[in-house]
Order: structure tokens, then C-alpha cells, then sequence
């Protein structure tokens, strides 16, 4: 008679694992589904009717670097999340009857990851550079759709402790915009900053700023319109943001802006070329190498077989 996993098999296996995984191994007994037998395996870990999960399996997936405690809690969580992963499954696939149309998404979504890994790396290998004369073309013929969808802000950002002695004097050099203030502040003060961004030279979005200071600033261009230096203390930090210029919502965009989007654009307009290139020679060689074959349907010319003999 054959035997199988049982519950109680499982939770004996699982005991062994999680009092001294890495002490047990290599050698395991193994109670054979097949044969009736017992068997010894020196690399496998468990087997679930005929699959199998091996130690160099698990290993693999564990960061060299972790202290020797922390490689069998890994482990461990490895070996459970396998058993788990794996019974679950079997659990489903016996109660749910779409096991074709799953295999179906599973395969077109295996095909996607598979495309796009392949595109991935042929947008980091091709020397697609885009001409800035091509992204200033494409900004004046767009300008009027180009809109901010939330304010931009020039200025300075500061984070510090609220004990540090000499706050008060950083506080006073941003809070007022004057000429050799940010000199004085990056040589007296940079070592002591948590956190310092300048961004006086470019455009900043609102949203990227407010991820910075946890604080909840309501709407953002009435406080933009009303506040050119704003400091709050939370916590152990004191944070300071000094706004020097402001574009509201709705703006055109600044060139220098927009053109960082721009080129992003470009860059995915002519991968999108070269993948329908691609797919057109890979269509006309597998017609010719009889590995396609059209039937009713011609998929260059996008046309049936009646309207193909016309």
C-alpha cells in the first residue's frame, strides 16, 4: 500500500527542522510514495508526491553575512513557507475545477515576465540616447498639455536634532534668504545635519518634499502661497524647508522640469518601435521556416483569407 504524507508525518518533519535544522542535515529518511521503501537521500529535505525540495535549494536562498542563529531561523521559515506553499496548492487544486484556464494565465503571464526581461535588458544595452533638440521639439509642440498636477518648489530642506546646540543659528540662516547664508551654513553646520537637500537650481515636486517632513501640511498651494520658511519639531528632529520660488498646481511645466518625463517618454516610444520590428521580422522568418503557419488569417497584413485571395 502506498504511503503518503500524513498530518502527523508533516508535523514530525517540521519539529526535527525547527529544533536543529542545520545539525540534522545532510542525511534524512525519506518514506518512499513510489516503492514502499525507505530511502536515504543526502540532499533532499522533503518530497510532496513528486516534487521535492533539496538543501542547496534552501541555501541558495539564504544572504551570506547572517549570524548562525539567524541562518536557521531562515531556513526554517524557507522549509515551512515550501510546505505550506506546496499542500495549500494541492489543497486548491482538488476543490476548484479551472485548472486549464489557470495554466493558461500562468503561461501568458510567464511569457510577459519573459518579453519584458528580455526588453529590460535591451533598453540597458541599446545606445538609444535621445537628441535634446528631439526633447525640445517634443516639449514646445506639447507645452500647453504639459500642466503640474501639484505645485513645484525651489528652496532648502533641513533635517537636525532639536538638541543640537547652534540650532537656533542654522534656523536663522534659512529663515532668512540672504546672499552667503547657505555658505555659512555647509561649512559651520553640514557634519551636523541628518538631513540637507539644496535644490535652489531645480524643480522640485511638492509631493517628494512632503515625503520628507511627517507632518500634514492640508492644501498644498494655500500654504505655499503663505509660507516661504516653515519649521516644526516631532519627535527627537527639528525639520526646516525654505521655499525660495513656487510654480501652484496647474502651471506650465518648466522645461528643465519636464524634460527629465520627456526623455522617459522617448526612450519607451522607441523601445515600443523596436519591439514591433522585432516582432515583424520574427513573424516573416517563421513563415519561412514553416515553423507559422497561415491558415485563415495573415498577421502582417492583419486580413482574412477570403479578403488575402481577393
Amino acid at each position: 500500500m502506498a504511503i503518503a504524507f500524513e498530518i502527523i508525518g508533516l508535523n514530525f518533519l517540521k519539529r526535527i527542522f525547527q529544533q536543529n535544522i542545520l545539525y540534522v542535515l545532510p542525511v534524512i529518511i525519506l518514506v518512499s510514495c513510489h516503492q514502499n521503501r525507505v530511502e536515504i537521500d543526502d540532499d533532499v529535505l522533503l518530497r510532496i508526491s513528486d516534487r521535492s525540495l533539496t538543501k542547496n535549494e534552501v541555501i541558495d536562498l539564504i544572504p551570506q553575512g547572517l549570524q548562525k542563529e539567524d541562518s536557521v531561523k531562515l531556513f526554517n521559515a524557507i522549509v515551512n513557507d515550501w510546505i505550506n506553499s506546496e499542500l495549500l496548492s494541492d489543497f486548491a487544486e482538488e476543490r476548484i475545477g479551472n485548472i486549464e484556464e489557470i495554466e493558461k494565465k500562468v503561461k501568458k503571464y510567464r511569457n510577459q515576465l519573459i518579453v519584458q526581461e528580455y526588453l529590460t535588458k535591451m533598453s540597458e544595452s541599446r545606445n538609444n540616447k535621445i537628441d535634446d533638440r528631439e526633447i525640445k521639439d517634443y516639449y514646445e509642440q506639447h507645452i500647453s498639455e504639459l500642466k503640474t498636477d501639484m505645485p513645484l518648489v525651489k528652496g532648502v530642506f533641513i533635517k537636525v536634532i532639536s538638541s543640537l546646540e547652534g540650532k537656533e543659528e542654522i534656523s536663522a540662516l534659512l529663515k532668512e534668504d540672504k546672499e552667503g547664508n547657505i555658505d555659512k551654513l555647509e561649512q559651520n553646520w553640514l557634519d551636523a545635519l541628518v538631513a540637507y537637500e539644496y535644490f535652489k537650481d531645480e524643480w522640485v515636486d511638492w509631493e517628494t518634499l512632503t515625503e520628507l517632513i511627517p507632518y500634514r501640511f492640508g492644501n498644498p498651494d494655500q500654504f505655499l502661497s503663505n509660507n516661504k520658511y516653515f519649521e516644526t519639531e516631532i519627535g527627537d528632529y527639528t525639520y526646516i524647508l525654505q521655499i525660495s520660488s513656487y510654480l501652484p498646481t496647474g502651471s506650465e511645466q518648466p522645461y528643465e522640469f519636464a524634460s527629465h518625463w520627456i526623455t522617459r517618454l522617448l526612450k519607451q516610444e522607441d523601445l515600443n518601435q523596436y519591439e514591433k520590428q522585432l516582432v515583424e521580422s520574427l513573424i516573416k522568418e517563421s513563415i519561412k521556416d514553416n515553423k507559422l503557419e497561415v491558415v485563415n488569417y495573415d498577421p502582417l497584413t492583419h486580413k482574412w483569407k477570403d479578403s488575402i485571395n481577393q
